[in-house]
């Protein structure tokens, strides 16, 4: 078994010696005469270590300046800080302590001391980082199951409604993109990411109250009369009350708060003529302000029993113009701002144009084969076996064995892709490779947040992924193409904010076997790789006709 490593930083030659000395026959010693020499190993090799041995007095970096830096950047969060130091004042101990050091030891040293608080540090630490694992994913496997639970009881309103299945999926993202554009143009509403992603659930239920109105109303084809509306704006605040009637201590839950105030005020308008209370600016959460405004975005853009579709386009310029009531100046400016994004985001209302709901589009593929993403749905105990054998433990999705099991040998795909991280061993060689771990789950979570849930993105090997879609206009397929690499070359990884990835990216649309689309996708990937951060895409089809127009040209020429 590998033996724990320990850094020392400390200017003093004898210093090292004396610690090394008194640890190496259990742990792994390095060690370095400065702060920043600390800072730069630490910077690619965070991860191999369990604890550091900082002094306080060193040249070019002191520890306090080297644990400041290490607290900025949550490096604690992997390995435990003890403080050595000739100088044990209270207020130095206390500094320490504030900083996030585990424990403070003051020289000169005794042996015994040090072996028994170094050896309680590393076995304390190792238990917390378990605990921490431990309640980590009870929270992820209830937030997973509450998630479903909001979208089952969500979808069993749509289905009512006649709609698609995907306004709450777009209702969600339209939020969030709105809520992460309101926070950049404004310090008005200083919301957190866990808020806004909190917001985005509750929007779930923003139409639950409809499952109190009768089917005939909801479903009906052509314009309502005005007691038929009037039943209609009933839903808004019947399904606040179906919230606030909650046992009390679920009332005070954030979520429920957040989604009673959603229910009741999204028909609410900017200047006062909206329903149920006729809230007027601010008077209206800026929660229900938000999903108002999204809600309305995509009822334009969807096709419904009473009303054609409109354009993207369309819908932006109806609501700026006010035809769809007033919202709030700063969020139509977010609207204008996103418009493009969400154009790229919100491809899934091509999904199947000709299918009236999602039961339609599960009688036309195989979701058997498909079965749900690890980010989407936990595995059943009768399934853990799978979950060993087709997900990638780094990345949660789909791995390589998955794609050559499943995939490879159809003969019918239509849409395959071929990605690679670019400079992916730079970040290795020049960060560490915990960094390029972080890189790859960016990447694929960017990725997989880019795709309809009919589709299948797959960590290949290494750096290098595969997405495979399912029935995708060819327009849809250039656009959402170019929208993943935009998304992945904006991209933040939160540990490691300095570093910026991009992917090349190279696709096939045409039907043929996997196996030979893939090689066509791989060779294009290398074509955009020549570059980076570009997208090549080959259209056998396209090539057919051209050749075609050209044979015809001959024949007309002879």
């Amino acid at each position: 078994m590998d033996k724990q490593k320990i850094l020392i930083a400390d200017d003093s030659e004898m210093n090292r010696s004396l610690l090394a000395a008194i640890l190496e026959d259990q742990y792994e010693i390095v060690e370095v005469s400065n702060g920043a020499e600390a800072v730069a190993l630490l910077s690619q090799h965070r991860s191999d270590f369990s604890l550091l041995l900082l002094d306080i007095m060193m040249p070019k970096m002191d520890g306090f300046e080297v644990l400041t830096y290490i607290n900025k950047y949550h490096w604690n969060d992997m390995f435990a800080v003890i403080m050595i130091s000739a100088d044990d004042s209270p207020e130095n101990i206390k500094r320490a302590y504030d900083l996030g050091a585990f424990d403070y030891i003051s020289r000169p040293f005794d042996f015994t001391i040090v072996h028994r608080r170094i050896s309680n540090t590393m076995l304390l630490y190792a238990r917390q980082h378990r605990l921490e694992r431990i309640i980590a994913e009870q929270f992820y496997e209830q937030e997973r199951n509450n998630k479903l639970m909001i979208s089952i009881l969500s979808h069993i309103v749509e289905f009512r409604n006649g709609e698609s299945g995907l306004h709450v999926m777009h209702v969600n993202t339209i939020t969030e993109h709105l809520l992460e554009r309101l926070v950049q143009r404004t310090d008005r509403y200083p919301l957190t990411k866990s808020e806004i992603a909190l917001i985005g659930t509750a929007s779930s239920l923003h139409d639950i109250g409809k499952i109190s109105v009768s089917d005939a109303i909801l479903n009906k084809r052509g314009p309502l009369t005005a007691e038929e509306f009037e039943v209609i704006k009933t839903h808004s605040a019947v399904g606040a009350r179906m919230l606030l009637e909650l046992p009390f201590e679920q009332q005070e839950l954030p979520f429920v708060k957040t989604a009673s105030e959603i229910c009741r005020w999204h028909h609410e308008r900017y200047d006062g003529n909206g329903y149920p209370d006729g809230l007027k600016g601010e008077q209206i959460p800026i929660a229900a302000q938000v999903v108002g405004l999204a809600d309305v975005y995509d009822a334009l853009t969807s096709k419904r029993c009473y009303k054609r579709e409109y354009s993207q386009d369309e819908a932006l310029k109806m609501i700026v113009e006010g035809q769809c009531g007033a919202f709030h100046p700063i969020l139509l400016q977010c609207l204008q701002e996103v418009a493009d994004e969400l154009k790229h985001e919100l491809m899934d209302t091509t999904i199947g144009q000709d299918t009236k709901s999602i039961q339609n589009l599960k009688e036309k593929m195989d979701y058997d084969k498909l079965f749900p993403r690890k980010e989407y749905a936990s595995f059943s105990a009768g399934q853990q076996h799978l979950q060993y054998l087709y997900i990638d433990s780094l990345t949660g999705i789909y791995n390589r064995r998955y794609f050559e099991e499943y995939f490879q040998g159809e003969e019918d795909s239509e849409a395959v892709v071929v990605m690679d991280v670019d400079n992916f061993k730079r970040v290795n060689d020049h960060y560490g490779h915990y960094a390029g771990d972080c890189v790859l789950q960016s990447v694929a979570k960017t990725v997989s947040s880019s795709i309809r849930k009919t589709d299948a993105v797959i960590r290949y090997g290494g750096d290098e992924f595969v997405i495979l879609f399912y029935r995708i206009p060819v327009d849809a397929f250039e656009k959402k193409l170019e929208g993943i690499r935009r998304s992945v070359d904006r991209m933040v990884i939160d540990e490691y904010p300095e570093i910026h990835v991009s992917v090349s990216i190279g696709g096939v649309y045409g039907r043929g076997k996997t196996r030979e689309l893939f090689l066509v996708a791989d060779s294009m990937m290398y074509q955009a790789k020549a570059t980076k951060n570009q997208v090549t895409i080959h259209f056998p089809a396209r090539d057919t006709d051209e050749d075609k127009k050209g044979s015809d040209n001959v024949n007309a020429q002879q």
